[in-house]
């Protein structure tokens, strides 16, 4: 059964226009004792029109995990969308600023995910 799941859209600017995450990282655990889980991560800028700008398919092995980063410093507001054949894979979403410091507001962890059906 395949499972998709959403950040939601998040603003990506402060009030003066500024850039609040230049990147973001996003963690893939795979709790699946013996099976591997096959992901897909989309990550969309919102910039008026919704724009497929990173799209990214790759293994999970049992009882692993992996994370992979994406640009999205020219986005005004981004989405990122995980996709798995496995049940019990979770996902996490952190935001990178311009310091390379992490962006509290685009910390999406896994119990905050929407589910898309």
């Amino acid at each position: 059964m395949i499972r998709k799941y959403s950040t939601g859209p998040l603003n990506n600017l402060t009030e003066k226009d500024k850039t609040v995450s230049k990147d973001i990282v996003v963690n893939s655990l795979n709790q699946n004792q013996q099976a591997n889980a096959k992901v897909r991560i989309k990550v969309y800028a919102l910039n008026g029109k919704k724009k497929l700008i990173h799209n990214v398919v790759f293994t999970v092995k049992p009882n692993a995990s992996t994370y992979n980063s994406f640009f999205v410093g020219k986005a005004k507001q981004y989405e990122v969308q995980f996709i798995t054949n496995q049940s019990k894979v979770q996902f996490a979403s952190f935001g990178i600023s311009p310091k390379d410091r992490f962006v509290a507001a685009h910390r999406v962890i896994n119990s905050e995910l929407t589910r898309l059906v």
